[in-house]
């Protein structure tokens, strides 16, 4: 059995404390699952709203303000309206677990075939390591979702909107809009009930290395992002 398939068999209850990544112990995480679940009586349909949210209402940046582990805090993310793909997929397993779901934060060895031109000759390589997403535990399994890539971001530049249905897994997709090559999930390397130490580290050392702010400049660009 694969890896990422072992760990999905863990006990669920294991996965509703907080951590230290997963903090939906705070009050901004809390009020905010309150506010986003308050008309839903059914999990499937918090989760769908607490996934849309974050995937939609907390828009995908490429070029985040990423110091130290403190800003991979899910009461960051939500406090500052946007982030990158670990941050995003900490906050939905915080929002998950505030409203009493299990939640994890997973990790994928990807491909992304939009990374091309000058992101492609400043980063090096179009592979990435330990990308975010999620598993979520419900009507007695877990489903994987990712939340990474919000609706103005896939539209503005004509690729595909991962959309969740709370029964099947939502992933990355392989084309585009348009049927063209996107994303190559070519390893899902585990789960965890808070974001490890060997991910923040290599996210942090990406960031060091690179002309930050000529990168950041970069995404930032009209037209830019992924």
């Amino acid at each position: 059995m694969p890896k990422g398939d072992r760990q999905l068999m863990m006990n669920p209850a294991r996965s509703l404390r907080p951590s230290y990544t997963i903090d939906w112990d705070v009050p901004n995480i809390r009020e905010k699952a309150a506010q986003l679940t308050a008309p839903y009586r059914k999990d499937r349909d918090k989760v769908l709203r607490l996934f849309e949210f974050v995937r939609d209402e907390i828009p995908y940046n490429f070029a985040p303000e990423v110091r130290d582990r403190r800003d991979f805090r899910a009461s960051h993310t939500l406090e500052v309206g946007s982030g990158f793909c670990m941050q995003k997929a900490a906050l939905l397993a915080a929002l998950c677990r505030a409203s009493g779901i299990p939640a994890r934060i997973g990790f994928q060895d990807i491909v992304d075939y939009k990374i091309v031109g000058p992101f492609l000759e400043m980063n090096g390589t179009n592979e990435i390591r330990h990308h975010g997403m999620n598993a979520i535990y419900l009507d007695g399994r877990w489903v994987r979702a990712d939340a990474t890539l919000d609706r103005e971001l896939v539209e503005r530049k004509k690729y595909r909107l991962v959309e969740f249905d709370g029964r099947h897994d939502a992933v990355l997709p392989a084309t585009d809009a348009l049927g063209k090559p996107h994303f190559v999930i070519s390893k899902q390397t585990g789960f965890y009930n808070t974001t490890p130490w060997f991910a923040m580290k290599e996210m942090l050392a990406w960031i060091k290395a690179k002309p930050w702010e000529q990168w950041r400049q970069l995404v930032q660009r009209k037209g830019g992002s992924m």
